[in-house]
């Protein structure tokens, strides 16, 4: 949900801003996707260009081979809302938070239209056989409704649909914001709808008292034996103001219960975090994922203080699983990747960094050339060892006297991520 507070205050920011006027050299370059909010990405059965969906009037459409140059192929409604929907929902203009899912031969796309600030929204479901325009039986079919939510009937708001298929090729249905939270139901395997009289289960809210309960964008990932639920939690869209951040839990059971790292359920307001706002970046949430043989990738959007006027920038981060697999991202990608499956050495990385732990109390720490790590009036070693930064600390509370964070170091050497034994997420930028 967004509230139109959120859209005055982001107009106001980025009319008086002067870093929304600035233009740096180096990044973001021309060639980064601007204006792509709440992206749902897939690599089609065959492999390929990756597909990008995205907010908009119609469904915006967009192309990648390297998932760094991004071109527009069109949009999956020729009208910015369909007509059905739109008699649904008055005063729609465009539709919201798209979801993209290959099931049975086809590709299903979910698609939620609303009005910000309020609870009448609807699901829509529309599918394809191809996504590539060029094909010959390129055609969106629109099926309609799939759920829908008001004041008066529902205690929960349809939006931001994600689609997951378990493991027995049994299709589900996550959903909402706000109000009561995020929930899930259990589709018909025939229509990829909800049944009638369908059970829905809570899956995820804020924590008593969080006001506002700001949660939205459930997106679901099968890895190694898990199911991990992303959510984001906070403010969205004001800009450089924004506070949206995400968060992760984790079930061995498709309906949860979803735990964090430190055991809390998320549907009593437990979340792990997996990124919010550092360094020049605002507000990154609503993710999707690209999950393929050749490596993981979150893909999300959030503002960059320097282009504020382009609103929110499309950012694909490698995904990693560390510890006992709880997923942490890297950087923003600033060049083409590969997909051929290709390792390469990661730099060298001794020399200046920028540390933050769960991205808040930024701080400078020193890999000296001798192994020796200074982090302000804390010291400590380090070994590079391949693809991994073994950091080792004093502390006197661990039975070897000393704490070890071990951090995957990105292929271009520049950032380094991790979490800590308390599971906050321990990430770091070169600053040389």
């Amino acid at each position: 949900m967004r509230f139109p507070w959120t859209i005055i205050l982001f107009a106001v920011l980025a009319a008086n801003s002067d870093s929304a006027l600035a233009q740096p050299p180096s990044f973001p370059p021309r060639d980064i996707l601007f204006g792509c909010p709440d992206p749902a990405v897939i690599q089609p059965r065959e492999g390929g260009p990756v597909y990008a969906f995205s907010t908009g009037r119609g469904v915006p459409i967009f192309r990648s081979d390297d998932l760094y140059h991004w071109n527009r192929t069109g949009q999956v409604f020729n009208e910015g809302v369909p007509a059905w929907a739109k008699e649904a929902v008055p005063g729609a203009h465009g539709i919201w938070a798209p979801d993209i899912r290959l099931y049975k031969g086809l590709y299903h796309l979910y698609y939620a239209v609303s009005t910000f600030g309020s609870q009448r929204s609807v699901i829509g479901l529309a599918v394809n056989k191809t996504l590539d325009p060029a094909d010959a039986n390129y055609h969106w079919e629109d099926r309609g409704l799939v759920l829908e939510s008001s004041p008066d009937k529902t205690d929960f708001n349809a939006i931001d649909p994600a689609m997951i298929v378990d493991c027995d090729n049994n299709p589900y249905l996550f959903w909402g914001s706000f109000w009561t939270g995020l929930k899930a139901a259990k589709l018909d395997p025939k229509t990829a709808k909800m049944p009638a009289g369908s059970q829905i289960v809570s899956i995820a809210t804020r924590a008593p008292g969080t006001n506002p309960p700001a949660i939205e964008a459930p997106y679901v990932v099968f890895h190694e034996g898990y199911y991990y639920l992303f959510v984001s939690w906070d403010n969205c869209c004001a800009a450089e103001r924004s506070t949206y951040k995400i968060v992760v839990g984790r079930s061995k059971s498709i309906l949860g219960p979803y735990l964090d790292y430190r055991g809390r359920s998320m549907a009593e307001g437990g979340g792990t975090l997996v990124l919010a706002s550092y360094g020049k970046w605002r507000g990154p949430g609503h993710n999707s994922a690209l999950c393929t043989a050749h490596g993981d990738w979150l893909v999300l959007a959030g503002f960059h203080v320097d282009y504020l006027r382009r609103n929110r920038i499309l950012q694909v981060r490698h995904m990693y699983w560390v510890g006992d697999g709880w997923p942490v991202v890297g950087e923003t990608l600033s060049a083409p990747e590969k997909f051929d499956g290709r390792e390469e050495t990661p730099a060298k990385v001794a020399g200046k960094w920028k540390r933050w732990t769960n991205f808040s109390g930024e701080e400078s720490l020193t890999l000296g050339e001798d192994g020796k790590a200074t982090l302000g009036e804390r010291t400590g070693s380090w070994q590079q060892k391949g693809a991994v930064l073994d950091l080792a600390w004093k502390d006197d509370a661990t039975r070897s006297g000393w704490q070890h964070e071990k951090l995957v170091i990105e292929t271009n050497g520049r950032c380094c991520v991790g979490r800590d034994r308390q599971g906050d997420v321990v990430f770091m930028v070169s600053s040389q």
